[in-house]
């Protein structure tokens, strides 16, 4: 897959998630740092993690090539208390990302969320391994806003843990929860829990 395909399709992804994460989230029921939060296993059973909240999801699927590819994802979201929203966001490619290239794309949706707002700042940005594969753990702020996410890619799926709300409420303690509680499946046939 291209360099330039994975930045674009990064990029057609992530707005589409955030702007579903804004529509979603409203006057939603809440959860707090002490509660019991809720297993979530996804749609195809190849990863589960913990939300604050039941999560809501949305699926989606687009056409990104003139011989019919198309990239397949589903945004998983939930609300912290009024503070943000976690979001499991897993994009299905059409093809294989090709070995040694999963940085390529996760600098393209790096590029894309930043890129998202002119008042979009990175804060950091540092290479990670992540459940045996490299991920990028970032921060994006804007004058009144952050994005706190993880990110990594295996074979052709890409998966964004992440949480979003107003700058002054960026609580590290529950994105380091709620990022820790994420695993992948090693086995297929376990029946998935609908959000």
């Amino acid at each position: 897959m291209s360099r330039s395909l994975i930045k674009k399709l990064g990029i057609w992804f992530l707005v589409f998630s955030l702007l579903a994460i804004h529509f979603l989230t409203q006057n939603q029921v809440h959860a707090d740092e002490g509660s019991a939060w809720n297993l979530m296993i996804s749609r195809t059973g190849d990863c589960r993690i913990h939300f604050p909240a039941r999560p809501q999801m949305v699926q989606q699927s687009f056409q990104i090539s003139d011989d019919g590819l198309r990239l397949h994802y589903d945004v998983y979201l939930a609300p912290f208390e009024d503070k943000g929203v976690c979001l499991l966001l897993i994009a299905q490619y059409p093809m294989p990302i090709t070995k040694g290239n999963e940085l390529t794309g996760l600098e393209g949706l790096l590029n894309g969320i930043i890129g998202h707002n002119a008042d979009n700042k990175l804060t950091f940005a540092k290479v990670i391994e992540l459940q045996g594969t490299p991920g990028i753990d970032f921060l994006v702020h804007s004058k009144s806003n952050y994005f706190r996410g993880l990110a990594f890619m295996i074979g052709n799926k890409l998966y964004l843990i992440a949480m979003e709300g107003k700058k002054e409420n960026l609580n590290e303690k529950i994105f380091n929860r709620f990022s820790k509680s994420f695993e992948l499946s090693g086995e297929k046939n376990q029946e998935p829990v609908s959000p």
